[in-house]
């Protein structure tokens, strides 16, 4: 760094482009005599300061080159790679401020690219550092494009240059060119240090103020999508869309004109909305193919946004427009096409007054708009592919809210048919007062009886009222005469309109009938037999009173539905009826056939006791074998027995619970005690940890049942590895039991299943068992308040863990 770093002035520019004359800050030029190390530490310390201090980066720039000067060089010009890919001169400074103008001026006239060899143009293109150590007088034509330029760097000075890039985050940004004129000596290499590093700190500050650019500008661009979006939502129909778009779409994308166009079935165009455009120019497009308009028959082939910068781009694909266009002045223009899944459905278009580039982020923005203005075409065209639907359909449309009514009702209905397959008149009492609160003022339901003639089980109406004198005309009789005539025929019987000559009909008969409809008070009535299989099983029975709105033949078809849902439920309600009797007297079979069994098996086991004491030496030796074989069979036979037992009494709800204290370690060391010769035929080794007492209450004999159950399961599974049974108090009121054993495991697809009845997770040709063990350990340790878990994986081990709190429940 030279000496000569004294006080001097620097040129910046104000808002407008103006050259201001700019003092240099006091402290970074009037410091005490330092070192030239020190110094350098002091200017580099002050320019991240200066650099920091801003997040415009015109303004960083323009710091960085006035923070140069004098300092590092005579004179400064920082150069940027634009988004277009042009070089532009963005930031000058000089010794000489009246000379700053000419720096500009000099790249204005010859302006700086990418592919000249050698100088600024390297330095952006390669992204390293280009040095000119001197520059003599013989060299300056050499480094010129023109002689006028020749002019101009004689007049600033040109002895020695170092030009560096600015480079953040592997992109180059620009370059920053120092220049010396009037010094003697060259660059030396604590300059060219100095002047790295405070290239460095200015890309960073560059990139910093960009990136703060961009997020101002991507918040700005989301703001405005949001109100546009907002704004399309309500929009219920194209030319909606339209106006909206020329009314917020035109303000938010900063466009001078706006055109709106939907491509028709047929293909061809229609204006639906425009701005800054002429009638003229609409009706010219209107009806036209897109084929004629070349710039959209491309959007349509790409299915992507085109951008013009400028007038030239586009007039080759202006085609019947182009004349006009020419017209509207030089400005970019954008087509951004309306994209749906189903294909295009439109155009936008966008025009400026003026060239310009379109950055990555305004074409997302433009981009996103015209999807928001897809999405909301597109559901204009739903919306009125439903209003061409309501004037082909248009009675199904103006009775939305009875077909609402309709479909509430037969959901609610049916949800109630089976869900209450126990209980049919508290169903059909459920579905009359659903009906008279929905699509009807009254409903009654009347049933075939034992004698064959229809009895009313079920009614409501509307009015709380008139539901009380309804039942009481009722009194259990069949209701009208229309009841019985749709019963003996199976057809309905519909009547959309009650006068007074037809209730004078109807009450001729009987008193009955004359108090039922002045209760009902009807103005229309259906009548619907309940068929299933070829049997009529009673009718159901709607009417309406004003204000409610008067049946349709609509309502038939509902009505017909519901009637074979009622007939199937009351069906189902008769097999569940039948099926509930066969579960209890099979339960009752296997209670009585149990216990029969039980008898026998007893008086066996005695008699093989009686054997065994009887066996003397000789004769032991040949017959214990045979006789122990025996012995475990009838155990095992009794097992399953009880296991029969116990699943009749958790099936008729006879599982009594007879707690007393236990304490559970010692009750899993006897179980595992009495099963040791279990574990030894299956190879099995046992380990109990369970070091502490546990005490609780429980049923001792259901607690050792389940025990044995998991320890029986453990040996049969094991596939004769070590079994371990642990044992914990899990806080004050629960306790923790698990049985873990390491043979072939459960898979993953049959452990929702495993503690069903009668289920199995193995083959039955290798390992017997009814499936119940299991089964009944859960609803033991269920009816005492706890449960009980499995955790396993195939060829690993399962884990089952028994959760029980202290005091059974």
């Amino acid at each position: 760094m030279s000496a000569e770093s004294g006080s001097s002035t620097a040129t910046s520019r104000d808002d407008a482009g103006n050259p201001r004359r700019v003092e240099p800050p006091s402290e970074l030029h009037a410091q005490p005599p330092i070192s030239p190390e020190d110094a350098r530490l002091v200017f580099l310390a002050r320019a991240g300061e200066l650099l920091g201090t801003s997040l415009e980066w015109r303004t960083v720039l323009q710091r960085l080159a006035e923070l140069a000067v004098p300092v590092l060089a005579d004179w400064c010009a920082v150069d940027v790679i634009a988004e277009d890919g042009r070089v532009e001169r963005v930031a000058a400074a000089h010794r000489e401020p009246e000379k700053v103008e000419l720096v500009h001026e000099l790249a204005r006239l010859w302006p700086v690219d990418l592919v000249s060899p050698g100088g600024i143009s390297e330095a952006l293109r390669t992204g390293r550092p280009v040095a000119l150590p001197v520059v003599t007088e013989e060299l300056l034509p050499g480094l010129v494009r023109a002689t006028e330029q020749l002019d101009g760097v004689r007049s600033l000075g040109s002895r020695a240059a170092l030009i560096l890039p600015l480079v953040a985050r592997g992109r180059v940004l620009g370059a920053m060119s120092l220049v010396r004129g009037d010094r003697v000596a060259s660059f030396d290499a604590p300059d060219v240090d100095v002047a790295m590093e405070l290239s460095r700190r200015a890309s960073l500050s560059m990139d910093n103020a960009l990136l703060y650019e961009e997020a101002r500008a991507a918040q700005s661009f989301s703001s405005r999508l949001q109100l546009v979006t907002a704004a399309l939502s309500r929009a219920a129909t194209a030319e909606d869309v339209a106006r909206v778009l020329v009314r917020d779409g035109l303000e938010a994308s900063g466009a001078a004109r706006v055109s709106f166009v939907e491509l028709t079935d047929e293909g061809c165009l229609r204006a639906l909305g425009a701005s800054g455009y002429s009638r003229d120019w609409l009706d010219a497009i209107d009806g036209q193919r897109v084929s004629g308009l070349p710039m959209l028959a491309l959007a349509m082939e790409r299915r992507e946004a085109q951008w013009f910068s400028q007038l030239e781009d586009v007039l080759p694909l202006a085609g019947i427009v182009g004349r006009d266009l020419e017209a509207l002045g030089e400005g970019a223009r954008a087509v951004l096409p309306l994209l749906t899944e189903r294909g295009i459905l439109g155009f936008v278009g966008l025009a400026w007054n003026a060239p310009r580039v379109f950055a990555p982020l305004e074409r997302s923005f433009l981009e996103a708009l015209a999807h928001q203005c897809s999405q909301a075409l597109e559901r204009a065209a739903l919306y009125g592919t439903l209003r061409e639907r309501g004037e082909r359909l248009h009675h199904a449309l103006q009775m939305g809210k009875e077909a609402e009514e309709r479909l509430f009702f037969l959901l609610e209905a049916s949800r109630a048919l089976a869900e209450h397959l126990d209980d049919v008149e508290w169903t059909l009492e459920h579905v009359a007062r659903v009906a008279a609160s929905s699509v009807a003022s009254s409903c009654l339901v009347e049933l075939v009886g034992p004698d064959g003639s229809l009895r009313c089980v079920a009614s409501a109406h509307q009015e709380p009222s008139r539901n009380a004198s309804v039942l009481s005309v009722l009194g259990g009789e069949g209701a009208l005469s229309l009841s019985r005539e749709c019963f003996q025929s199976g057809e309905p019987r519909f009547v959309p309109d009650v006068d007074a000559a037809l209730c004078e009909r109807l009450s001729e008969s009987s008193v009955h009938q004359r108090a039922l409809l002045e209760a009902l008070r009807p103005a229309s009535l259906l009548v619907v037999p309940v068929r299933t299989r070829g049997r009529t099983l009673g009718v159901i029975t709607l009417g309406t009173s004003p204000p409610q709105r008067p049946l349709a033949m609509s309502d038939v078809s509902m009505m017909e539905e519901l009637a074979r849902r009622v007939a199937v439920a009351l069906e189902n309600a008769s097999l569940y009826r039948d099926a509930q009797a066969a579960v209890r007297l099979r339960d009752e079979f296997l209670s009585v056939a149990s216990h029969e069994l039980k008898t026998p098996l007893t008086s066996l086991k005695l008699q093989h006791g009686l054997i065994d004491r009887a066996l003397s030496g000789d004769s032991r030796h040949k017959v214990a074998p045979r006789l122990s074989t025996a012995m475990r069979q009838v155990q095992r036979l009794a097992s399953l027995v009880d296991h029969l037992l116990d699943v009749s009494r958790v099936s008729l709800g006879r599982l009594a619970l007879e707690p007393t204290e236990v304490d559970l370690g010692q009750a899993v060391r006897d179980a595992v005690e009495r099963m040791e010769e279990v574990f030894a035929v299956a190879g099995c080794s046992v380990r109990v940890d369970i070091p502490a007492p546990l005490q609780g209450r429980w049923d001792s004999l259901r607690l050792d049942q389940v025990l044995v159950n998991l320890l029986t399961n453990a040996a049969k599974y094991g596939a004769g590895r070590p079994v371990q049974v642990t044992a914990a108090a899990a806080g004050e009121d629960q306790v923790l039991l698990s049985v873990r054993d390491e043979g072939i495991g459960i898979s993953e697809t049959d452990l929702p299943r495993l503690f069903g009845r009668f289920e199995r997770a193995v083959s039955e040709r290798h390992y017997g068992g009814l499936g119940l063990g299991l089964y009944i350990s859960r609803q033991i340790v269920e009816a005492m308040g706890g449960r009980i878990e499995v955790e396993s994986r195939e060829g690993v081990g399962s884990v089952f863990t028994v959760h029980l709190p202290r005091a059974a429940g």
